[in-house]
Order: C-alpha cells, then sequence, then structure tokens
C-alpha cells in the first residue's frame, strides 16, 4: 500500500467513525465545519466555511475562522477537505410501484432529498405526509394526481372526454392535495386548450407529456411550459430524426421560457434491454441487484421492454443518442433542463439512477456544473416558479431548506463522488454514512 493511499483510507476512517459518533448526539442545530461548499449558485467552490443549520434551515454561512459555532452544536467538521452540496433532487419518479413507504428511504442514500412523483394516488398523498411528519425516513416529495387527468384521455375513446369532465378532474386533483397534474395520453385541440387553461386558472401547474397526436409546436402555442421526457419531442416534432431541425425549434422552446426533464437514462435502459430478455435475466443475477429492496427486483423482473419486438431495435437504438441531441440544443438554447429518472424503472434504481443521468447529461453536452445544477438549484427554482411559491432548496444559502450532502471531494472535477456520499443532512437531520447504509438494509 503506499503512503497516500494510507493517508486517504486513514482519513476516510477517522471522519467515518468521527461523523457515526456524531449521528447519536442529535441536535436541533448542526455546524458543518472547515466544508468547501459548491453552493450552486455558481460553479467556484467556497473554502473552508462554516455552514450553521438551526431545526431544518440554514441560518448561517461564512469562512470558518469567522464563525462562532453555537454552544451544544452537533459538530461535523469537514478538515478542510470535504466538499458540501446541495440536496439532490430526481424530477421524475413513480412512487405508486409495491411497498414504496418501505424502499423510499434508498433516495436519500444517494443524497436525493427530493422528488417529483409523476402519477399520484391516495396511499401517495399519505407517504407525502408521514414523511413530512417524519414518520418514516424520505425525501420531500411533491406529486401529481393520477397520470393523465381523466383517464379515458389514454384511451382510443378519448375525443368523448367532455371539457366539463376534464374541468372537474383538475378540482378534483386540487381539492384532494395533489401539487400539480400531469399532462399523459391523448387530447383534441380543443381538450388539451381547456385543461391547460383550466390549470392555469386553478393555480395547478400541468406538466409531462405531450399529446401523442397533437404537435410540440400546439404544446408551446397553448401554454405547457415543462416537458418530461425528451423522446416526447421526437413523438411530436423530430420523428425523422434530423437534427438540422432542432436548433430553430429549440430557441422556439426558449422563447417560451421551457423546461425539459430529459429522461436520458430511463430511455439507455429501453435502449440496453429492448427485444433482449437476457439482459434482465443477466442483471437479475448480480450482487448489486440483490441488495436492492424486493419491491424493486419485482420492477426489474417484470421486463417491459425485453420481450417486445426485436425488429425495432434499429429505431430504438438510433432514437437514444438523438434525444441527446435534442437535449444539447435545447440546453444552449436556453432551455432549462431538469435531472429526472422514471424510477422505479427497469435497471434504475431509485437514487442510483440519478447519479446516472447526472453523468448523461454530461455526455449530452452539458458541463459537470450544469449537469449537477440540473439536479439541484434548477430543480428549486422550477418547484419555486410553479408548484410551491415557499419552497427554498437546491441551493446552500441561508434562509433554505437544510437539505445537503457531504462529498470526499469536488464532483465538478469526478462526478463518481455522487455515488458514495459521505453523510446527508436532510430537513436539518444529520445521517452519517453508517446510518445511510441502514437506509437501504431490507427485512
Amino acid at each position: 500500500m503506499s503512503r497516500s493511499t494510507f493517508i486517504i483510507l486513514y482519513i476516510s476512517l477517522f471522519l467515518g467513525h468521527a461523523l457515526q459518533a456524531q449521528t447519536a448526539k442529535q441536535s436541533p442545530v448542526k455546524a458543518f465545519v472547515n466544508f468547501h461548499l459548491l453552493t450552486m449558485e455558481d460553479s467556484i467552490p467556497k473554502l473552508s466555511q462554516t455552514v450553521i443549520i438551526k431545526n431544518d434551515k440554514i441560518v448561517q454561512i461564512g469562512a470558518s475562522q469567522e464563525v462562532k459555532v453555537p454552544a451544544h452544536a452537533l459538530v461535523i467538521d469537514g478538515q478542510h477537505k470535504q466538499f458540501l452540496i446541495p440536496g439532490l433532487t430526481d424530477a421524475h419518479v413513480h412512487l405508486h410501484q409495491k411497498d414504496a413507504h418501505e424502499w423510499v428511504s434508498a433516495f436519500v442514500h444517494s443524497g436525493v432529498t427530493t422528488v417529483l412523483n409523476l402519477k399520484g394516488y391516495a396511499s401517495i398523498l399519505k407517504l407525502r405526509d408521514r414523511i413530512r411528519n417524519r414518520k418514516i425516513i424520505g425525501p420531500d416529495v411533491y406529486t401529481s394526481g393520477c397520470s393523465g387527468v381523466v383517464t379515458k384521455l389514454k384511451r382510443k375513446g378519448f375525443r368523448k372526454v367532455s371539457l366539463k369532465q376534464i374541468e372537474r378532474n383538475i378540482l378534483k386533483d386540487k381539492r384532494k392535495g395533489y401539487d400539480f397534474i400531469k399532462v399523459y395520453g391523448q387530447a383534441t385541440l380543443k381538450q388539451y386548450e381547456h385543461l391547460l387553461k383550466v390549470a392555469q386558472r386553478e393555480g395547478v401547474h400541468a406538466m409531462g407529456h405531450i399529446p401523442r397526436n397533437l404537435t410540440a409546436d400546439d404544446a408551446l402555442r397553448l401554454g405547457q411550459k415543462s416537458f418530461a421526457h425528451a423522446e416526447e419531442f421526437v413523438y411530436t416534432q423530430f420523428r425523422k430524426l434530423k437534427e438540422e431541425k432542432v436548433p430553430l425549434f429549440a430557441k422556439k422552446a426558449a422563447a417560451h421560457q421551457s423546461w425539459l426533464v430529459a429522461n436520458l437514462v430511463a430511455y439507455q435502459k429501453i435502449m440496453q434491454t429492448w427485444g433482449r430478455p437476457q439482459v434482465i435475466d443477466s442483471v437479475l443475477r448480480l450482487p448489486e441487484t440483490k441488495r436492492l429492496h424486493p419491491a424493486i427486483i419485482g420492477v426489474y423482473d417484470r421486463d417491459w421492454y425485453g420481450r417486445r419486438r426485436a425488429m425495432f431495435r434499429p429505431y430504438i437504438t438510433k432514437v437514444y443518442p438523438f434525444l441527446h441531441i435534442i437535449t444539447r440544443h435545447f440546453h444552449q438554447a436556453g432551455v432549462k433542463i431538469l435531472a429526472g429518472t422514471d424510477t422505479a424503472f427497469p435497471l434504475a434504481p431509485p437514487g442510483e439512477s440519478l447519479i446516472e443521468e447526472i453523468t448523461l447529461l454530461v455526455q449530452a453536452g452539458l458541463s459537470p456544473y450544469e449537469a449537477l445544477k440540473a439536479a439541484t438549484a434548477n430543480a428549486g427554482a422550477y418547484v419555486q416558479l410553479f408548484i410551491d411559491k415557499k419552497a427554498r432548496f437546491g441551493k446552500i444559502k441561508e434562509n433554505y431548506t437544510a437539505h445537503l450532502v457531504v462529498l470526499t471531494s469536488n464532483p465538478l472535477q469526478n462526478l463518481e463522488v455522487l455515488k458514495r456520499p459521505m453523510g446527508v443532512l436532510l430537513r436539518g437531520q444529520w445521517y452519517d454514512r453508517a446510518a445511510l447504509q441502514k437506509l437501504v438494509k431490507w427485512d
């Protein structure tokens, strides 16, 4: 073992032991001292800083030699080596899979402290409230109602759905306490326009797909502001996969102040498994799969795409790189990018797949800072703008929610470090590495 390797190992063990010891001494006041910060206000780290937390809010930030640590604070020392970043946000998840209340803690294990759920039920409203009331450990949840506003919009007889029925369902979701609604399925222009107008009138954000029988131009013209899946633009605007058509439309989308959840990782998994059932069969035998919650393993085992017709694989393999092209041009034009995964999804485990998505955003043309921003500051700004005006998260900033992730080094130099956080602060509650490991141990 080299001397440098020994030193790194010693520091890791020392800090790990110190963090574990402090976890048991929870206090409403926390002091993260001697940390380098990526506040996500910009890409330049603030060196040797102290962050003071009271309850679930950041109350003070400053140079470590200048900030006085309150008496009785729980002190976490970064030793002038470790980095603090804001908690991560997965802007496209599905918590309706079986036993979500059991495996939702897996998000926190990977530093994910907020999620946007795009298919809601009464059980998810209960889950959201149980998390808020600290009954179970999980990320902050914002959830849509049952996707599609009206289920019949996903069926062949969608034209028979009345405007009154659409309005009634939006009002019902608002009354039940859902945070936003999801656009899904098909719609006539009149239905789609009415859906968006009622949502705007009621102050309910509408995001999601583009009705597959309409065009992306229709979506911009009628006022849909955010879109889940870059592939929606393949179905409704770029069916021939011609890159030269993308830049002009990307500028139009930016002029409409659009937001895009690219969802590259989900389509990557579709490409890897489409028409190839042996892929899932092999993955199910891997040790890293067997350590997942049984419900997630069950999602893998259902293999949504492996048994689809292999004759379509050539098209699928062309679409996936084109999604990178869409994402790159949209980003360059000024469309705000969010990081989302579609988890729970075969081969896209909760939490871990968001780190994959951040890496794929870099492959699509974003800088490491811009990709990390998609999962932090952009997400916080999005929720504040469209869903919850009181929300303050996604940055290390005074009066923001105390969602923090401790890393051993600067993620902008190597995104791989995101895969193993040393600790996570979730709404002011500290979880060291040992505590994080307990969040992914299943009975």
